[in-house]
């Protein structure tokens, strides 16, 4: 990790301790005001309202708490399997280990998101596998190297950066290259081939065609500290506030039998 990586870490980690510190000590001074309200006297007749209210509709009541519950149980799940899938993607490595496990790969860039007008070979062979930034790609093992073929669309590296681009040129070997075939990529939305052509071993994985459409946007927001902070708040959220919750509707219960026996 980069140093600007672990001063961007430390401060966000600092930036929300002090967050949901101050969050639980606000709620907790409104809890105590609540349960000071309450033992006073104060929110009598609100406590009887609702509890009359309550009474009168009580199937409808417990109807909507089981579908709050139910709701917010759905969207806690779905944030865990987004992060837990933005770790996969993350650390699930460069190269796959073999032909049965996959790699999911988030593209970062526009340059196989639509056909250029000058690229006519996309139209001519059909070839319709473009995807967009942002989108979730899988990929696989690559094939050996005399059986990649014109138009696969390949998982390269340059420069330390990761490019996704199909293969519109192979130069067999010859007299300069006897040992290894070159190959020229392009972006499908590029007018232009890549600068440099790529050898074999600079390959990574294949792309199999099979791609989620947006979902990478949230990986990428998952995988960065922001997103881990915002998941460990809805995790403090779900076990602090129900805690709170009941120890309001406690105190109600506790005056509610209190009024009623005064009376």
């Amino acid at each position: 990790m980069f140093d600007y990586d672990i001063y961007v870490s430390a401060l966000c980690l600092i930036t929300y301790v002090m967050f949901v510190t101050i969050s639980i000590f606000c709620i907790a001074v409104i809890t105590r005001l609540s349960i000071r309200l309450i033992r006073s006297g104060a929110e009598d007749e609100r406590i009887l309202r609702d509890y009359e209210r309550n009474q009168k509709f009580e199937k409808v009541n417990d109807f909507a708490k089981n579908i709050i519950y139910l709701f917010s149980s759905v969207v806690f799940i779905g944030l865990m399997l987004v992060f837990v899938f933005s770790l996969i993607v993350q650390h699930n490595g460069d190269v796959p280990l073999n032909e049965y496990l996959p790699v999911y790969r988030v593209v970062q860039t526009g340059s196989m998101s639509e056909k250029h007008k000058n690229n006519t070979y996309l139209v001519e062979n059909n070839l319709n596998d473009q995807f967009q930034a942002f989108d979730v790609i899988k990929t696989k093992m690559l094939p050996d190297e005399m059986d990649l073929e014109l138009f696969d669309v390949v998982v390269y590296e340059y420069e330390g950066i990761l490019i996704v681009h199909r293969i519109v040129g192979i130069e067999e070997p010859n007299e300069k290259h006897p040992d290894s075939r070159l190959f020229m990529l392009q972006g499908d939305a590029n007018e232009y081939p890549d600068k440099m052509s790529v050898t074999y071993d600079q390959m990574k994985a294949i792309y199999t065609g099979e791609r989620t459409p947006f979902v990478g946007s949230f990986i990428l927001f998952m995988q960065s500290p922001i997103g881990w902070l915002c998941i460990l708040f809805a995790m403090v959220a779900i076990i602090v506030t129900p805690i709170l919750e009941a120890k309001i509707e406690k105190e109600k219960e506790r005056r509610l039998i209190y009024y009623i026996n005064a009376e």
